[in-house]
């Protein structure tokens, strides 16, 4: 592989032949070590993997995105683990729409019993190649409104300040890969460009929040193309209307449950 980034896609919501999709998002990230990026809703990330012939125990290190039922739920059924997260991850939290209750299935305690949760705002190298982002700055005037309508159990406002992503170093720029990007997939990437010391974006996969043909998605385009990214994927909570639109600007392809990607 090179220095590359491989990326197997286990839990997404378009799913290849054979395989299940979900509203949940989970990848294995493989560049100079294995990283687990968010479970999914389930246990379907595990099934999936063992279609694919991949042992999730042989994997040491989790990055949960945020503490949203679709990226963390599937921690419930893992252990040995390392996992590394916000520490606002594991708040009670509602949808301000539906009122659905948010939070992840299984509480800080529980989990802790079994595994090592490592709780940073700061960026933590996991190794040469791979950082967790820590705590999004939100610079970018465009992406303000990124804070949708989520609140907390008291019914204060849940800006969602545990949203963050990994970045991985490559000699063609760095991959970005957010699981929503509710602190605004262009502030992520800023982050990741200042965390990784370049200006060198090759590709962003993954959540990023955008469902409307409007100006921030316009804003957002220009933004990406103003800095030179190549590739675009966006998946999970991203409108299929948005996910053309960045095809007519940049490389990709639907992301789909059992794909492996090489970048």
């Amino acid at each position: 592989m090179s220095d590359g980034v491989k990326i197997t896609v286990l839990s997404d919501k378009l799913a290849l032949p054979g395989f299940e999709g979900e509203h949940g998002l989970s990848f294995i990230v493989e560049a100079d070590r294995q990283i687990l990026f968010d479970t999914g809703a389930s246990d379907l990330f595990i099934r999936n993997a063992s279609k694919l012939g991949i042992n999730i125990n042989s994997i040491d290190t989790v990055v949960i995105s945020h503490g949203h039922y679709d990226h963390g739920n599937g921690l419930q059924y893992l252990n040995g683990k390392r996992i590394v997260t916000h520490p606002c991850a594991f708040t009670t939290r509602f949808s301000g729409r539906s009122g659905r209750n948010l939070t992840v299935a299984v509480n800080r305690e529980t989990l802790a019993q079994n595994n090592t949760i490592i709780e940073s705002t700061k960026a933590l190298w996991l190794s040469e190649r791979i950082v967790y982002l820590g705590e999004i700055e939100r610079a970018i005037p465009f992406e303000q409104k990124q804070t949708p309508l989520f609140h907390f159990a008291d019914g204060s406002t849940d800006p969602i300040i545990d949203d963050s992503a990994i970045a991985v170093k490559t000699s063609k720029g760095i991959i970005v890969i957010s699981g929503c990007a509710h602190s605004g997939i262009c502030n992520i990437v800023e982050q990741a460009r200042k965390t990784c010391d370049t200006d060198k974006v090759y590709g962003v996969i993954g959540g990023f929040h955008l469902t409307e043909i409007d100006k921030q998605l316009r804003q957002t385009v220009d933004y990406l193309k103003k800095i030179g990214v190549e590739y675009a994927l966006p998946s999970h909570c991203t409108s299929p209307d948005v996910i053309n639109e960045f095809w007519k600007n940049f490389k990709g392809k639907d992301v789909k449950t059992g794909m492996v990607l090489n970048l």
